[in-house]
Order: C-alpha cells, then structure tokens, then sequence
C-alpha cells in the first residue's frame, strides 16, 4: 500500500521536525540517561537471562505474576551485545529509548493516517515523548515492558488500519503477530485484542465486525494460555471491580490528565469517579448522537482497558497510596488518551487516509508551539519523578526514615559510578572462575555490594548474577512480591 502527499513542503521538513521531537525525550531525561544504572527487577530478568540455559529454564516462569518470554530474549540479546556486566547499563539505557522512539513513531503514523494529517502526527509524537508520564518506563529497564507492549499495540491499530484501507492479508496477518505479541512483553498487551476489536468494531462494515470477534476470541485464547503458564490471578468479584473503577479514575484524574500538565494532584475515589464521569459527559454532549470514530473508540479502550485490568489484580488488596508510586502502571493509559485524544478534536474521516497532508506554514508553528509548551510544562515534573520520588528515583529503595532525597545529577552520577565499579568486579570474579579459580562466598559479597541490588526479593540470590562454569543451580522463583 502507497500513501500520496498532498502539500507543497513534501516529506522533508516534516521528517526533519520529527527527528527533532525524537531527540526530545534525550533533552528531557538528560541526566538520568546519561548516568544509566540498574534497578530491582532489571537484577532479576538479567541474571535469569544471560545464557541460552538460563534463558530457557525461566523462559515462561512468572516473575511478578508476568509471563513475558519475549522480554526475557530481549534482555538476553542486549546481554550479548553489552558482554559484561559493566557495559549492560548503557545498552539497556539505549533500548530503553529506543523503545520509546518506537513507539513514538508508531503513534504518530497511526494518527497521521487517521485524521490524513502529518500535523497530527508530529502533534501525538510530542505528547507522547514530551511528557513526563512515561518517563518511569524510560528510566527503568524492567518497566519498559509496558511501553513495549503498548508499542505492539500501536503496531497492530497500524496493520489495521492498511488492512482497511487495501485489505491486504499481509497487514492483517502482521496485526495478529503484534496482538499475539504485545501480552507476551507485559500483560497490559492482553488488551490488545480488545483494543483491536473496539477499533473495528467503530468501523461499522460487516467484515471489520468480523474481524473484531477473530481478535477477541484470539485474545481469549492467549488469556487462556496465560493462565495455564502460571500468569493467572484471582477470580475477578465485586471488590475487583470496585478497585478497578476507584484506582482506575484516580490513575486517569492524576496521571493521565494532571501529570500530562506538569502538575501533581492528589485526588479521592469520589473526586475522581465524578471527573471521569464529567468528562464523559463532556465527551457524549461533544458527539451530539454522531457515531464514535474507530480511532475513538480503540484510545479509549486501550486508557480504560488496561487501568482496569491493572487496578482489579492490584487494586483488591491494596491502597491507591500505595499503587500511586508505580508510573509505569501508567504507560499503556497515556498511549490510549493520545489517540482518543487526537481522534476527538480532529476532522471525522470514514477510513484510515490512503492521502495525508503535509504540514502547512500554521502547522509548523502549532507543532512547534506544542512541542515547546510541553518541554517547558513538564521539565519540572521530570526533575521531580527522577530526584524526589522514592519509588522511581535511584537508588529505588524506599526512603529511610531521616534520609535526604536526591537532589542534583552528581547524585545520579556518584551511584552510577558505584555500581559499575561493583559490576566491574564480578565480571573480574567471573574471569577468575573460568580460570578454575571460584569462591562461591567472595561472588556473593561481591554481588551483595552492588549499588541498588535487590537483596530484599523473595528467593532471589544476588550470586545469580555472575556466570560461573559449570554452576548446575536453578535459580528460584522470586515469589508472591507482584510488582
């Protein structure tokens, strides 16, 4: 399938002022980026990755109560590619950006071709990757599963929307690949086929509607095999659902709307049940009986879906105090409020554009007036989600009692630099080990010693971490700590 240009600039300044909006994220998260260090989780999924044995005893083992086998080959392939110990933080720093950047561009081309405008496009690539929302997804190794998902959710809409347009198999083959792929990076991706349905559903023809129950009883299908893997929670009762509707406004009211304006608000379960509901009202008087557009309807299901499916596994048990802290919970949600948001103030279409529009000279200086607005909004709040809050911020502990919170990038620097020099140690006991030469208790002092090291995770041994010759230990499950 083709797509025309319609506009006198062609593709060129276009495509320029989107590698800038690519870089913005960089600018944003500077310090962090560049001071690179592991995090919890990235402990766990590394050291149960960095060999081909290791890699499949615990290909489908849950961790979390995730089930995420293509993380886990990811995390082996960047193993490979960084070779020691020492030099994985910057390359799992890289990927984490470019998993952003991924999903940047894929949001951008799904809105362009929606609305038939590249404007729009530019317009949901700065909302995405200018905000300081995603940034616990960009920061943390471990939580970029969620922006990976959700970057295969996106791809699916994409294959969808060629699929619409041309009916090409091919697309619509590639759009169950990345529905079958999203839950299998973080089960927030089980509300792909949902999502998937939702948009053709909206399309209104009997063949879209067709499709749209192919995806769900696929999905059913991948919920089913998930389950029997080891992934399944609880049966979901009236306190999941009362969860899942209190957690879930909050989440929406807080993170979604207020955190994408730079600001942080607190809000009750009543409070926020009574915004969403306003603005859904708000948004029914907007449609005034016309029919919801495809794009509508799959952003707000991917922002409802997935706040939902989180808060009635998390929610049960639970406080959203508690739940507050865990931004990358967030991730698949801001996807979803982009393209509802970018769906609803833009022209209907009755299908995906074959033709989009370059952007005019007014363009340009909206984009460009949009993209500065959000830097300048949200460069504050990022300074706070790396430096102050404790569940996001190194060393990612929490704050004991009496302690100072993080206050400049030199604090990034000095613990970066700490744990590299711990890492660079034990790939020195590595080497000695391959030599014949292993003390099983000088590994594990050594691995105790490094910087953020999740000493508290429940059956998990930081001397899992090194690669010893001929080491037979099947590393254990990490145990009922869901994260």
């Amino acid at each position: 399938m083709r797509f025309h240009i319609r506009g006198a600039g062609g593709w060129g300044p276009t495509i320029l002022i989107a590698l800038a909006i690519g870089v913005g994220p960089l600018w944003l998260w500077l310090a962090p980026m560049r001071a690179y260090f592991l995090k919890f989780d990235d402990f766990v999924y590394l050291a149960r990755s960095r060999t081909p044995d290791r890699l499949w005893q615990n290909l489908f083992r849950p961790h979390q109560g995730h089930v995420v086998p293509l993380f886990r080959i990811e995390t082996f392939a960047l193993a490979q590619i960084a070779g020691t110990l020492e030099g994985t933080p910057p390359v799992l720093g890289a990927a984490s950006y470019a998993t952003l950047l991924l999903a940047m561009i894929l949001i951008g081309l799904v809105v362009a071709r929606e609305t038939g405008r590249a404007a729009m496009g530019l317009v949901a690539m700065s909302g995405l990757g200018l905000s300081s929302v995603p940034g616990p997804t960009l920061l943390w190794y471990a939580s970029g599963q969620a922006m990976a998902a959700g970057a295969m959710v996106l791809a699916m809409l994409a294959a969808l929307q060629a699929w619409r347009i041309g009916g090409s198999r091919r697309a619509l083959a590639m759009a169950l690949v990345a529905q079958t792929t999203a839950p299998l990076l973080w089960s927030g991706g089980f509300a792909a086929g949902p999502v998937g349905a939702a948009y053709l559903w909206a399309d209104g023809r009997p063949r879209s509607r067709a499709l749209a129950l192919i995806l769900l009883g696929a999905s059913a299908a991948i919920v089913a095999m998930a389950w029997l893997a080891g992934a399944g929670t609880s049966g979901v009762g009236l306190s999941a659902i009362g969860a899942a509707l209190a957690h879930g406004s909050q989440a929406l009211s807080e993170a979604i709307v207020l955190n994408n304006l730079g600001l942080d608000a607190r809000t009750t379960p009543t409070q926020a049940i009574a915004l969403v509901g306003g603005f859904a009202a708000l948004w029914g008087w907007s449609r005034r009986g016309s029919p919801i557009r495809p794009l509508e309807a799959a952003g707000a299901t991917m922002a409802l879906g997935t706040l939902a499916m989180i808060f009635a596994a998390r929610g049960v048990d639970e406080d959203f105090r508690e739940l507050r802290p865990f931004g990358w919970y967030h991730a698949m949600a801001d996807l979803g409020a982009i393209l509802f948001a970018c769906a609803w103030s833009a022209r209907p279409t009755p299908s995906p554009a074959s033709t989009i529009a370059t952007p005019t000279r007014r363009d340009w200086l909206a984009v460009s007036g949009f993209a500065m607005a959000m830097l300048t909004i949200q460069m504050p709040r990022a300074d706070r989600v790396v430096f102050e809050y404790a569940e996001m911020a190194a060393p990612m502990a929490r704050p004991v009692a009496g302690s100072v919170a993080r206050s400049g990038a030199s604090d990034l620097d000095d613990q970066t630099r700490a744990q590299r020099a711990a890492l660079a140690e034990l790939d020195r006991l590595e080497t000695r080990a391959r030599r014949g030469s292993y003390d099983r208790e000088a590994v594990r002092r050594a691995a105790s010693a490094v910087a953020a090291m999740p000493n508290h995770l429940p059956g998990f041994d930081p001397a899992e971490l090194p690669v010893i010759p001929d080491d037979r230990r099947s590393p254990h499950d990490p145990g009922a700590d869901r994260r």
